[in-house]
Protein backbone atom coordinates (compact mmCIF):
# COMPACT_ATOMS: atom_id res chain seq x y z
CA UNK A 1 0.00 0.00 0.00
CA UNK A 2 1.29 3.16 -0.91
CA UNK A 3 1.95 5.50 2.39
CA UNK A 4 -0.53 8.07 2.85
CA UNK A 5 1.72 11.11 3.92
CA UNK A 6 2.06 14.88 2.55
CA UNK A 7 5.00 15.31 0.86
CA UNK A 8 5.04 19.26 -0.09
CA UNK A 9 7.85 20.97 1.21
CA UNK A 10 6.71 21.44 5.04
CA UNK A 11 8.37 24.60 5.67
CA UNK A 12 6.73 26.22 2.61
CA UNK A 13 4.42 24.22 0.94
CA UNK A 14 2.85 27.56 -0.71
CA UNK A 15 6.01 28.22 -2.76
CA UNK A 16 5.93 24.73 -4.07
CA UNK A 17 1.80 24.80 -4.77
CA UNK A 18 2.22 28.02 -6.67
CA UNK A 19 5.35 26.51 -8.73
CA UNK A 20 2.85 23.95 -9.83
CA UNK A 21 0.08 25.92 -10.55
CA UNK A 22 1.54 28.79 -12.99
CA UNK A 23 2.22 26.54 -15.42
CA UNK A 24 -1.12 25.79 -15.92
CA UNK A 25 -2.54 29.76 -15.60
CA UNK A 26 0.60 31.51 -15.86
CA UNK A 27 0.88 34.85 -13.55
CA UNK A 28 -2.34 36.59 -11.60
CA UNK A 29 -2.05 40.50 -11.94
CA UNK A 30 -4.31 42.55 -10.78
CA UNK A 31 -5.73 44.66 -13.90
CA UNK A 32 -7.72 47.52 -12.53
CA UNK A 33 -7.85 48.29 -8.45
CA UNK A 34 -11.43 49.24 -6.88
CA UNK A 35 -11.56 51.72 -4.27
CA UNK A 36 -11.47 50.21 -1.03
CA UNK A 37 -15.27 50.73 -0.22
CA UNK A 38 -16.16 49.94 -3.93
CA UNK A 39 -14.49 46.59 -3.62
CA UNK A 40 -16.76 46.31 -0.02
CA UNK A 41 -20.14 46.11 -2.21
CA UNK A 42 -18.13 43.92 -5.05
CA UNK A 43 -16.71 41.73 -2.22
CA UNK A 44 -20.43 41.68 -0.50
CA UNK A 45 -21.95 40.68 -3.96
CA UNK A 46 -19.59 37.96 -5.03
CA UNK A 47 -20.32 36.38 -2.08
CA UNK A 48 -21.74 32.36 -3.21
CA UNK A 49 -22.23 33.41 -6.28
CA UNK A 50 -20.08 33.45 -9.94
CA UNK A 51 -17.92 36.40 -10.73
CA UNK A 52 -19.97 37.18 -14.04
CA UNK A 53 -22.69 37.53 -12.22
CA UNK A 54 -21.96 39.49 -9.48
CA UNK A 55 -20.14 41.85 -11.36
CA UNK A 56 -23.48 42.53 -13.32
CA UNK A 57 -24.91 43.20 -10.44
CA UNK A 58 -22.14 45.90 -9.24
CA UNK A 59 -22.69 47.66 -12.14
CA UNK A 60 -26.00 47.62 -11.93
CA UNK A 61 -25.59 49.23 -8.60
CA UNK A 62 -22.78 51.77 -9.68
CA UNK A 63 -25.30 53.09 -12.12
CA UNK A 64 -28.15 53.22 -9.67
CA UNK A 65 -26.32 55.16 -7.09
CA UNK A 66 -23.80 57.81 -8.59
CA UNK A 67 -22.16 57.41 -5.05
CA UNK A 68 -21.91 55.14 -2.05
CA UNK A 69 -24.20 57.38 -0.01
CA UNK A 70 -26.76 56.94 -1.61
CA UNK A 71 -26.81 53.02 -1.29
CA UNK A 72 -26.28 54.24 2.81
CA UNK A 73 -29.86 55.06 2.65
CA UNK A 74 -31.50 52.93 -0.20
CA UNK A 75 -34.49 51.04 0.42
CA UNK A 76 -33.51 47.33 0.55
CA UNK A 77 -36.11 46.57 -1.50
CA UNK A 78 -35.10 48.51 -4.39
CA UNK A 79 -31.31 46.97 -3.68
CA UNK A 80 -32.86 43.37 -4.00
CA UNK A 81 -34.31 43.82 -7.30
CA UNK A 82 -31.19 45.32 -8.69
CA UNK A 83 -29.57 42.63 -7.30
CA UNK A 84 -31.98 39.46 -7.42
CA UNK A 85 -29.53 37.65 -9.66
CA UNK A 86 -26.61 36.98 -6.74
CA UNK A 87 -27.35 34.33 -4.25
CA UNK A 88 -28.83 35.29 -0.77
CA UNK A 89 -29.80 38.58 -2.62
CA UNK A 90 -32.73 39.47 -0.23
CA UNK A 91 -30.28 39.35 2.70
CA UNK A 92 -27.30 41.02 1.01
CA UNK A 93 -29.45 44.06 0.26
CA UNK A 94 -30.14 44.58 3.97
CA UNK A 95 -26.84 43.80 5.03
CA UNK A 96 -25.19 46.67 2.09
CA UNK A 97 -26.89 49.46 3.51
CA UNK A 98 -26.34 48.35 7.16
CA UNK A 99 -22.64 48.29 6.25
CA UNK A 100 -21.90 51.50 4.60
CA UNK A 101 -24.24 53.21 7.85
CA UNK A 102 -21.73 51.46 9.75
CA UNK A 103 -18.27 53.03 8.38
CA UNK A 104 -19.87 56.59 8.12
CA UNK A 105 -21.20 55.89 12.37
CA UNK A 106 -17.81 54.83 13.51
CA UNK A 107 -15.63 57.04 10.75
CA UNK A 108 -17.72 60.13 10.30
CA UNK A 109 -17.30 59.32 6.05
CA UNK A 110 -18.01 56.71 4.05
CA UNK A 111 -14.24 55.68 3.38
CA UNK A 112 -11.82 53.16 4.25
CA UNK A 113 -8.53 54.73 2.48
CA UNK A 114 -7.25 55.14 6.37
CA UNK A 115 -7.00 51.42 6.34
CA UNK A 116 -4.01 51.88 4.76
CA UNK A 117 -1.95 52.86 7.57
CA UNK A 118 -3.05 50.61 9.82
CA UNK A 119 -1.89 47.26 10.86
CA UNK A 120 -3.25 44.34 8.28
CA UNK A 121 -4.26 42.18 11.26
CA UNK A 122 -6.00 45.37 12.74
CA UNK A 123 -7.56 46.53 9.37
CA UNK A 124 -9.25 43.25 9.58
CA UNK A 125 -10.42 42.94 12.61
CA UNK A 126 -12.06 46.69 11.75
CA UNK A 127 -14.00 45.13 8.45
CA UNK A 128 -15.27 41.70 9.87
CA UNK A 129 -16.87 44.07 12.57
CA UNK A 130 -19.13 45.42 9.81
CA UNK A 131 -22.43 43.65 9.13
CA UNK A 132 -22.52 41.39 6.34
CA UNK A 133 -18.39 40.83 6.32
CA UNK A 134 -16.70 38.13 7.34
CA UNK A 135 -12.69 36.99 6.57
CA UNK A 136 -13.19 36.10 2.64
CA UNK A 137 -14.85 39.77 2.04
CA UNK A 138 -12.51 41.69 4.70
CA UNK A 139 -9.65 40.02 3.05
CA UNK A 140 -11.04 40.80 -0.53
CA UNK A 141 -11.35 44.61 0.28
CA UNK A 142 -7.51 44.64 1.96
CA UNK A 143 -5.85 43.35 -0.84
CA UNK A 144 -8.05 43.17 -4.24
CA UNK A 145 -8.46 47.46 -3.67
CA UNK A 146 -6.21 50.37 -4.00
CA UNK A 147 -5.14 49.46 0.00
CA UNK A 148 -2.81 46.89 -1.84
CA UNK A 149 -2.66 45.06 1.27
CA UNK A 150 -0.73 41.57 2.59
CA UNK A 151 -4.14 39.56 3.39
CA UNK A 152 -5.32 36.30 1.20
CA UNK A 153 -8.92 35.86 0.05
CA UNK A 154 -9.84 32.53 0.93
CA UNK A 155 -12.72 31.39 -0.77
CA UNK A 156 -14.62 28.24 -1.31
CA UNK A 157 -11.97 26.67 -4.18
CA UNK A 158 -9.18 27.35 -1.16
CA UNK A 159 -10.84 26.16 1.40
CA UNK A 160 -11.93 22.57 -0.37
CA UNK A 161 -8.31 22.47 -2.05
CA UNK A 162 -6.63 23.59 1.30
CA UNK A 163 -8.66 20.33 2.98
CA UNK A 164 -7.96 17.65 0.22
CA UNK A 165 -3.86 19.03 0.35
CA UNK A 166 -4.13 18.06 3.71
CA UNK A 167 -3.46 22.21 4.48
CA UNK A 168 -6.56 22.54 6.90
CA UNK A 169 -8.90 20.15 8.99
CA UNK A 170 -11.19 19.02 6.94
CA UNK A 171 -14.26 21.10 8.65
CA UNK A 172 -12.32 24.40 8.63
CA UNK A 173 -14.36 27.39 8.02
CA UNK A 174 -13.54 30.77 6.45
CA UNK A 175 -11.54 31.85 9.42
CA UNK A 176 -9.95 29.15 10.18
CA UNK A 177 -8.56 28.50 6.28
CA UNK A 178 -7.92 32.66 6.39
CA UNK A 179 -6.01 32.16 9.80
CA UNK A 180 -4.03 28.75 8.81
CA UNK A 181 -3.07 29.91 4.75
CA UNK A 182 -1.68 33.35 6.01
CA UNK A 183 -0.01 31.27 8.76
CA UNK A 184 1.52 29.27 5.67
CA UNK A 185 2.28 31.90 4.15
CA UNK A 186 6.11 33.07 3.19
CA UNK A 187 7.39 36.28 5.17
CA UNK A 188 8.88 37.66 1.28
CA UNK A 189 5.50 37.27 -0.41
CA UNK A 190 4.01 40.47 -0.31
CA UNK A 191 0.16 41.56 -1.54
CA UNK A 192 1.11 40.86 -5.16
CA UNK A 193 2.21 37.26 -4.24
CA UNK A 194 -0.85 36.57 -1.75
CA UNK A 195 -3.09 37.72 -4.77
CA UNK A 196 -1.36 35.48 -7.15
CA UNK A 197 -2.13 32.51 -4.89
CA UNK A 198 -5.65 33.25 -4.71
CA UNK A 199 -6.51 33.40 -7.82
CA UNK A 200 -4.03 30.38 -9.12
CA UNK A 201 -5.75 28.07 -6.81
CA UNK A 202 -9.32 29.83 -7.73
CA UNK A 203 -8.52 28.58 -11.42
CA UNK A 204 -7.35 25.22 -10.23
CA UNK A 205 -10.50 24.43 -8.34
CA UNK A 206 -13.02 25.83 -10.74
CA UNK A 207 -11.15 23.94 -13.65
CA UNK A 208 -9.49 21.10 -12.23
CA UNK A 209 -10.21 20.30 -8.28
CA UNK A 210 -13.75 21.05 -9.00
CA UNK A 211 -16.12 20.09 -5.70
CA UNK A 212 -18.11 17.06 -7.48
CA UNK A 213 -15.76 15.78 -10.35
CA UNK A 214 -12.62 17.15 -10.06
CA UNK A 215 -9.88 16.02 -12.73
CA UNK A 216 -7.27 13.93 -10.71
CA UNK A 217 -5.60 12.35 -13.43
CA UNK A 218 -4.92 15.80 -14.98
CA UNK A 219 -3.75 17.21 -11.84
CA UNK A 220 -0.41 19.07 -11.15
CA UNK A 221 -1.15 18.67 -7.40
CA UNK A 222 -2.43 15.35 -7.61
CA UNK A 223 0.79 13.40 -5.49
CA UNK A 224 -0.10 15.71 -2.59
CA UNK A 225 -3.64 14.88 -2.24
CA UNK A 226 -4.97 13.29 0.47
CA UNK A 227 -8.04 12.47 -1.71
CA UNK A 228 -5.82 10.96 -4.44
CA UNK A 229 -3.56 9.18 -2.15
CA UNK A 230 -6.34 7.65 -0.37
CA UNK A 231 -8.00 6.53 -3.77
CA UNK A 232 -4.88 5.23 -4.60
CA UNK A 233 -4.06 3.50 -1.41
CA UNK A 234 -7.52 1.59 -1.54
CA UNK A 235 -7.45 0.90 -5.51
CA UNK A 236 -3.68 -0.91 -4.21
CA UNK A 237 -5.90 -2.82 -1.86
CA UNK A 238 -8.24 -4.27 -4.11
CA UNK A 239 -5.47 -5.50 -6.55
CA UNK A 240 -4.00 -7.09 -3.77
CA UNK A 241 -6.94 -8.66 -3.01
CA UNK A 242 -7.94 -9.82 -6.59
CA UNK A 243 -4.49 -10.85 -7.26
CA UNK A 244 -4.55 -13.55 -4.07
Amino acid sequence: MKQLAFQLNDTEPLVDIRARLLPSFGPQRALYRLDPVSQLVRAMLSSRTKDNVSAAAFARLQERYESWDLLRSADPKEIKTLIHTVTHAEVKALYLPQAMRAIVARHGALNLNFLADWDDEQAMRLLVLLPGVGPKIAAAVLNFSTLHKRALVVDTHLLRIGKRLGLLPRHANYEDGYETYMSLVPDSWDADDLFELHWLLKHHGQKTCTKLSPDCPNCPLRDLCRRCLHEDAEADDIEQWQVK
